[in-house]
């Protein structure tokens, strides 16, 4: 009887955090955005939690007959689903809530990195069950205005631009205008390494190299890596291994190069 009781705790458990692992992996993590930091770790708490301690503590709490046995079941069911909304709620303050493009790159910015704000167009607000919005930004028009916003992120720690929803603009429409920050073909596939992982991307997803664009994207644990994208409906595709901020880097060395020579 105690082993069943374990094992009915188990299974329905089990069947409930993985639906919603699923869903926080297919709508909060989205294009393996798992990949840069919070998901792992905080699915991992979260199946020990309700997955090992519930049903192992259940098995050994349980004895038939016992006094307050209804109790110390009730008791530890609580622990149960308290450590569940925890664990679930981490997620929900960990995962992107927006993908902004600023000067060359993609930042995710988190939910609880959100910079509080009095008003955000309709459009750009997001919900609990959206995937990251894909934004970018742009600086006030007010001279005064930008002049504090600089010195209150420079001078005193504020928030800086990507956390402000407030300046937020859609990219819906906008893709074509960012194309010429994307990384250049022989920047991305100079490194052996780099020409291994695109040709597997391309296996994977299909189509040539041509039908898509690659950016930098910075993820919640600062790792930088590229962000893929189809041209031809200008949707994110995936996330590939690969540093993007050593691209960036070597990117901006030669074109500085090819400014010097043309000089």
């Amino acid at each position: 009887m105690r082993l069943k009781i374990a094992l009915r705790n188990l299974y329905i458990s089990q069947a409930i955090i993985l639906l919603f692992l699923i869903f926080a992996y297919l709508v909060w993590f989205p294009y393996s955005f798992a990949e840069f930091g919070g998901f792992y770790k905080t699915a991992g708490m979260l199946l020990f939690a309700d997955l090992v301690l519930g049903p192992l503590l259940v098995f050994i709490v349980f004895k038939e007959g016992k006094k307050y046995l209804k109790f110390d079941i009730n008791v530890l069911l609580s622990i149960q689903i308290i450590a569940f909304l925890f664990g679930a709620y981490s997620l929900y303050l960990k995962h992107p809530a927006y993908a902004v493009f600023k000067d060359n790159h993609f930042i995710l910015t988190n939910v609880s990195h959100l910079y509080p704000e009095p008003t955000i167009q309709e459009k750009l607000r997001y919900t609990f069950i959206n995937k990251p919005v894909l934004v970018t930004t742009q600086l006030p028009e007010n001279i005064q205005e930008r002049f504090n916003l600089m010195l209150n992120v420079d001078l005193f720690g504020a928030p800086d631009i990507e956390k402000r929803h407030h300046y937020f603009k859609p990219l819906t429409n906008q893709f074509a205008s960012i194309m010429d920050k994307q990384i250049n073909m022989e920047t991305l596939l100079n490194d052996k390494s780099n020409q291994k992982k695109i040709t597997l991307f391309l296996k994977h997803h299909g189509g040539a190299l041509r039908n898509y664009a690659f950016f930098a994207v910075t993820g919640n644990n600062k790792k930088a890596l590229l962000w893929a994208f189809r041209k031809s409906d200008q949707q994110p595709i995936s996330i590939v291994d690969i540093d993007s901020r050593q691209l960036l880097q070597n990117q901006s060395i030669r074109q500085a190069s090819l400014k010097h020579k043309a000089l």
